[in-house]
């Protein structure tokens, strides 16, 4: 059964609003089989099938020979040990002519071998999804208007087993106490609005066969859903939802939506180990800085990204990003897309996670990610984005966390006292009356250190 995300889709708002034109909306319905193709070098390489459905009310361009035509890209995720990290790329591929199916069961209206009719379904299977000479590099790829050369790089060149293949290293699929999960997303110019754009990613669990590394796809397909709410749905194992994670999403005027996801987990009696995972779906701007609001006792840094292999996304560079500890936040960043357009910064359909630890304890504030290149004129450098992170408290009175006390946390704490919320308990004896007043009145006049 096909299950749908819970981003707000902007075309549906549009409708409401008395703005709805007729247009197709692409997404990706069932990912239905997969192949392993052989090992090269320690890395496996795979495909899997997919099904996609034009959901929206007008046909959607599927020109052969052009670039008015949908692309598929795929991503492996392993989920262990509490933490989802993102472990095969490879080029996106070029599918054949569209099949007019009902898969999505919306009555098909078919448009031909040059457009996916509205409601209409086509198939391509996993050995398809695999033709090395279909596949299109990343980097020429924009992700939100659709737009690629035609003819691409590399379009005809064919290689080894794993040559532009999803590809991934095999011990990376050998864990069998992890989870794993393969994200498919449809990339096209024929959709028109952030709505028809913001849900073109699904994902569904993989199996690997221990020794041979064979993959199966099992368990439904989490439908318009990218790879990064697996960690929150699955993070207790599958189909049991982590509700420590926390997810924010940022949907870019004039391009994508990037995802940050993020978790505090105690791991000794003062100590709490922090985990971010940044996901860029498809803005074309990309990711260059994660800035978390911190303390000086930060340590146990964390970085991991994703490997490219094949010319030409091969030149993007492979430097970790290295984090900076400044008296009031951590930040880790590389040079901006006009310094080093090579730059490793979190480009589209690919995720990174950080971390650290800290003797602070969590809280619910904003963290910061700086954009990579400009899309537009004016576009602003950075976004705040709602995240857990360390408690910049200066005392029990700051009830709003950012080490300042004023109006802002009488009011958290009159709202918190009101409905007998723990965090009034400033007595700690489970009970809310005069005494956690007073507590929070003496707290607030002797002010910040």
């Amino acid at each position: 059964m096909r299950q749908r995300n819970q981003l707000i889709h902007i075309g549906t708002l549009c409708v409401l609003a008395g703005f709805a034109t007729a247009q197709p909306d692409l997404i990706v319905s069932e990912i239905t089989s997969a192949t392993t193709f052989g090992f090269v070098d320690g890395k496996m390489a795979y495909s899997f099938g997919t099904t996609v459905c034009n959901i929206g009310d007008d046909e959607l361009a599927w020109i052969d020979g052009t670039n008015q035509h949908p692309l598929v890209s795929q991503t492996l995720y392993r989920l262990a040990q509490g933490q989802l990290q993102q472990i095969g790329i490879g080029f996106a591929h070029y599918p054949t002519p569209p099949l007019a199916g009902n898969a999505c069961g919306l009555g098909c209206t078919p448009a031909g071998f040059s457009a996916l009719g509205a409601g209409c379904s086509s198939t391509s299977s996993s050995v398809i999804h695999g033709e090395q000479g279909s596949m299109v590099p990343r980097t020429e790829i924009e992700p939100f208007s659709g737009f690629f050369p035609f003819p691409f790089t590399s379009i005809g060149q064919t290689g080894d087993a794993i040559y532009k293949r999803l590809k991934v290293n095999l011990a990376d699929v050998s864990d069998p106490d992890a989870l794993y999960f393969v994200e498919s997303q449809v990339i096209t110019s024929g959709e028109s609005t952030p709505g028809s754009k913001a849900n073109n990613a699904s994902y569904r669990q993989v199996m690997f066969s221990p020794g041979s590394a064979s993959a199966s796809v099992i368990g439904p397909t989490f439908s318009e859903q990218p790879a990064i709410f697996a960690w929150r749905d699955h993070g207790l194992g599958i189909g049991m939802p982590d509700p420590s994670i926390h997810i924010s999403d940022s949907i870019l005027a004039g391009d994508g939506i990037i995802h940050v996801a993020s978790k505090a987990e105690q791991i000794g009696i003062d100590t709490w180990q922090y985990t971010y995972l940044i996901q860029n779906q498809n803005a074309l701007r990309g990711v260059r800085q994660l800035e978390v609001p911190g303390g000086a006792d930060l340590q146990d840094f964390m970085f991991d990204d994703i490997e490219y292999l094949d010319v030409p996304d091969l030149e993007i560079s492979g430097s970790d990003w290295t984090p900076l500890v400044s008296s009031g936040s951590l930040l880790w960043q590389v040079v901006p897309y006009g310094s080093f357009p090579n730059a490793n910064a979190i480009r589209w359909g690919t995720s990174y996670m950080f971390g650290f630890s800290s003797s602070t304890s969590p809280v619910q504030d904003n963290a910061t990610i700086g954009f990579f290149r400009e899309v537009s004129p004016g576009d602003p450098d950075s976004v705040d984005v709602s995240a857990i992170v360390p408690n910049q408290a200066c005392s029990i009175a700051d009830f709003t966390g950012d080490g300042v006390l004023n109006f802002f946390d009488v009011s958290a704490f009159l709202a918190a006292f009101s409905i007998s919320s723990p965090q009034a308990d400033l007595t700690d004896d489970g009970l809310f009356n005069f005494f956690d007043v007073s507590a929070f009145l003496a707290a607030f006049s002797a002010g910040c250190p």
